[in-house]
């Protein structure tokens, strides 16, 4: 979804620039979090009450208007509001589809989220009439009582106003990384040592895409390692291999925290997975038939890489050009996953590469295969 448009009816934000809204959760501010998550659930603009923090920030590409003074919504900033305001504070962090989820809530307009956290929503001609005291004015507390809302599960609602609470959100949010098409060894193990690869990523500014060209990078050594035809040299490519696979869990998982998913970050995973395919492949097939010159094992890996480039080309007609059908997605997913890593290394350990360049090139044609045979499935729009 791209900011500021959804299924919801028109709708403004505002944010209460709360004390803590410079704290970092997740790799960014609070105030940063908040607008981003207002805008991707739908905001059409957004209006931040209280002082700009000093520094850069990195905000959602909608109309912001900054507003210091007293306490309250100014007129003009009134006069071109959606006819619904969804109002809360820097130190409540929710997420996008909570979001949506109060803007598309049946009931009255005026609705509020039982705490932590401040979230409600409310008509543009009656929040023109509401004025705050100091004591709630600052959070952006309702000035009156406002009939409740509970948020659908599983739905992200905290407050982040000291440490213990920040901790709290933070270990929410990672809690929330996985994804639907995360296979159960994924979850146990990748997933784990991924999260803990990203939580020392974030700091460091770096960009989901160049975790992404870093894993590759990596992933193209692994191949090349396989390459040379030596037992110890095999081993550190299946190593290298396995960390690649974990590091491509990383440039998701911060893509997501951060809001800076992108089409193109998405392909460039897509392309970097088959390329390090490609050189994994076919540097083992290259290895063993350097230990062996047994012409079976070149003609095996011959057939492998052309399984690949198929692959690569089912790939792209079937879940890059269009959007592909859920049952053909569940099988990207599954492939994606290389949950495989863990068995090229004990295979490797093992002397048995052989078996894995058989198992590769079956499965990489079942793949192709499976793909374009669910593709000629899809339901009818």
């Amino acid at each position: 979804m791209r900011e500021g448009a959804s299924p919801a009816p028109p709708f403004d934000g505002v944010i209460a620039v709360a004390d803590g809204a410079d704290h970092v959760v997740g790799g960014l501010r609070l105030l940063e979090r908040a607008a981003f998550t207002l805008a991707r659930g739908g905001a059409r603009r957004i209006l931040c009450l209280g002082p700009r923090p000093a520094g850069p920030l990195r905000l959602p590409a909608v109309p912001i208007t900054w507003h210091v003074g007293a306490i309250g919504i100014p007129p003009q900033w009134l006069d071109d509001a959606a006819p619904m305001v969804l109002l809360t504070n820097a130190t409540t962090v929710t997420d996008p589809a909570t979001i949506l989820a109060l803007a598309t809530a049946a009931g009255p307009l005026a609705l509020a989220a039982p705490g932590p956290g401040v979230l409600w929503r409310i008509d543009a001609p009656t929040l023109s009439g509401l004025s705050w005291s100091d004591a709630h004015g600052a959070d952006l507390e309702p000035p009156m009582a406002l009939p409740p809302w509970d948020p659908p599960p599983p739905a992200l609602l905290f407050t982040a106003r000291d440490v213990a609470s920040r901790d709290q959100v933070e270990r929410s949010l990672y809690a929330r990384l996985g994804r639907t098409g995360d296979g159960w060894f994924t979850r146990l193990v990748d997933r784990r040592l991924s999260l803990i690869l990203t939580r020392w990523l974030l700091p460091t500014g770096i960009s989901p895409n160049q975790v992404t060209i870093a894993s590759i990078a990596i992933g193209i050594v692994s191949g090349w390692c396989f390459a040379l035809g030596t037992p110890a040299a095999a081993m550190i490519g299946a190593l290298c291999f396995l960390a690649s696979t974990i590091i491509d869990g990383c440039d998701g998982e911060i893509a997501r925290l951060t809001f800076r998913e992108s089409s193109f970050g998405a392909r460039l995973d897509i392309l970097g997975d088959n390329l390090v395919h490609l050189f994994l492949f076919g540097g083992i097939a290259i290895g063993l038939y350097r230990r062996s010159t047994d012409p079976a094992i070149a003609a095996l890996g011959m057939a492998l890489i052309a399984g690949v480039l198929l692959a690569m080309a089912t790939v792209y007609f079937c879940v890059v050009r269009r959007a592909p059908s859920p049952a053909q997605q569940a099988l990207f997913d599954a492939f994606a996953s290389r949950e495989f890593a863990y068995l090229l290394v004990l295979l490797t350990l093992a002397g048995r590469l052989d078996w894995f360049l058989w198992l590769s090139a079956v499965g990489t044609y079942a793949f192709s295969i499976g793909l374009v045979v669910l593709g000629r499935h899809r339901p009818a729009a």
